[in-house]
């Protein structure tokens, strides 16, 4: 094999992953501060996908929970209810938001309570294994929250 198809090769392999993940952007991110004692909290954020590839998003972590997952919120009867998404597909050139009341992020079984001014980072897991991390502001209230 020629040197520069090598090259070329390797280039393709190696930077790849990296593009991939760069191509999920999150914005407006965000977690709601815990009250004392409280285990449990809900972040949300502004995803766009950039490329012009559909993006599948398979899991989140975090470092500061035991249990960490995307929820959707159902209202049925005229009560709400929390059920877990199992994938997140955006398609090339699509953002979604994760807010109050819609599709959010739920930590749970947190290592500690959450307080204000504090910030965390929240790990998205791509279809291609490939983790996208951003910092999440934690605060109390958020300004620009929009109540459902």
């Amino acid at each position: 094999m020629h040197r520069p198809a090598l090259f070329l090769l390797v280039s393709v392999l190696v930077f790849s992953p990296q593009t991939w993940a760069a191509d999920l952007s999150v914005t407006n991110a965000w977690v709601r501060a815990t009250p004392p004692g409280q285990l449990m909290t809900a972040a949300y954020a502004t995803l766009q996908n950039t490329s012009n590839e559909t993006l599948v998003i398979t899991g989140v972590t975090s470092n500061v929970t035991e249990y960490t997952s995307v929820h959707e919120t159902l209202i049925d009867r005229d009560r709400a209810t929390m059920r877990p998404v199992q994938q997140l597909t955006l398609n090339a050139g699509e953002h979604t938001d994760l807010a109050p009341g819609g599709t959010h992020i739920m930590l749970m079984k947190l290592s500690e309570p959450l307080t204000d001014a504090q910030s965390i980072d929240i790990c998205f897991t791509l279809e291609n294994n490939n983790p996208v991390c951003n910092e999440f502001s934690v605060t109390k209230h958020r300004a620009s929250m929009k109540h459902h």
